[in-house]
């Protein structure tokens, strides 16, 4: 599970490929919890990016310029496929805003050949490789195989741009999954096919509802994408690559496939543990809303799990919100997510370096 590095074309710099590639929708909060982490974190978590449903031709230019002011220097990839109907935002407004940010477009079996067309000709402009990004369930079979193996060749084969295996199990949400076997036979079936630069194993296991709490204490969620991974890892699949890890970072599986607005009249607040992420529902209005989400915080920040402030960004929003000493308030949905991923992104990163040198 060691990274390997890699040679960036563009700018001829090396290039190290990330540890960890969590899915996140192109949205503030997703953004800023990202560009908050620590240079020496930063470099560790390459995103896939995922432009959200509903967005449209004319927020493309904001998405790309926040897309560009995220990505420092570690390599990231992006997932445009929700404004696909669009060709003009695709291959004109979204790309070129693109070039010079050490970014990959993603493309995979089933897109439009003008999708497909687009990533492969900014690949070769920007000189950063391209990401396939394949569902899991399907491709360990005869056809799911044939179906990327032509997918490769029509991006040049062997001798075409360096190309990364997206492989994406999407949501892993209960104790019945069988995502480690749908991995296991897709990348038995797909790991042959190229000379993968990198190879992820992506899988959501945040809930797409909150639970309802049993008592005054946060309910907890099982990390099921951190078991998968692992469960894959012993397997020892014989892959050109190291099989790196990747999830939907502290949100569910889902999050850029709806549209934003128009929720219910709470949110989540969240921390993630070894194996767990602690969830509670917190009221956005009503009165002495603030000082319920503040009980909330104090709650969490109580828990054994709970890491200090001076951890992450995130960690140290909880404890403001919980002790009273941070702004007046105690934030919204968007900021919640905010602080949700920060921690969790710093918290993945630190556990993923620490198997990496283990």
């Amino acid at each position: 599970m060691n990274r390997s590095a890699t040679k960036a074309v563009n700018g001829g710099a090396t290039m190290v490929e990330p540890l960890y590639v969590p899915v996140l929708p192109v949205r503030r909060g997703a953004l800023a919890a990202y560009s908050g982490l620590t240079p020496s974190r930063h470099a560790l978590v390459g995103p896939l990016w995922t432009v959200p449903r509903g967005v449209g031709a004319a927020r493309t230019p904001s998405l790309a310029a926040g897309i560009v002011v995220a990505q420092r220097s570690a390599p990231a990839w992006v997932d445009a496929r929700h404004l696909e109907g669009e060709p003009d935002a695709v291959t004109e407004g979204f790309w070129q805003r693109l070039l010079g940010a050490s970014v990959r477009p993603v493309t995979g079996p089933g897109r439009a050949d003008r999708q497909r067309d687009a990533c492969v000709e900014f690949a070769l402009a920007c000189g950063n490789g391209l990401g396939l990004r394949v569902p899991a369930e399907g491709a360990g079979s005869e056809r799911g195989a044939e179906r990327v193996r032509r997918l490769v060749e029509r991006i040049g084969g062997p001798g075409g741009v360096p190309l990364d295996l997206l492989l994406d199990l999407g949501p892993v949400t209960h104790e019945g999954h069988r995502a480690d076997k749908y991995a296991l036979r897709a990348l038995e079936s797909l790991g042959p096919l190229a000379r993968w630069r990198t190879i992820a194993l992506l899988a959501g296991a945040f809930p797409p509802t909150a639970p309802e709490a049993a008592g005054r204490g946060p309910v907890e969620a099982h990390r099921h994408d951190w078991d998968v991974w692992h469960m894959v890892g012993h397997a020892r699949p014989v892959l050109p690559a190291a099989l790196t890890y990747g999830d939907y970072g502290a949100h569910h599986a889902g999050a850029a496939d709806t549209v934003a607005g128009g929720g219910p009249p709470w949110g989540v607040l969240r921390y993630t543990t070894e194996r767990t992420f602690l969830l509670a529902k917190a009221p956005m209005a009503g009165e002495g809303h603030a000082e319920r989400v503040r009980e909330i915080a104090r709650r969490m920040v109580g828990e054994y799990d709970f890491r200090g402030a001076g951890f992450s960004e995130g960690d140290r929003w909880l404890h403001a919100c919980a002790t009273g000493s941070g702004a007046l308030g105690a934030g919204n949905a968007e900021g919640w997510i905010r602080a949700g991923h920060s921690q969790h992104l710093a918290y993945v990163a630190d556990r993923l370096a620490a198997v990496a040198v283990a």
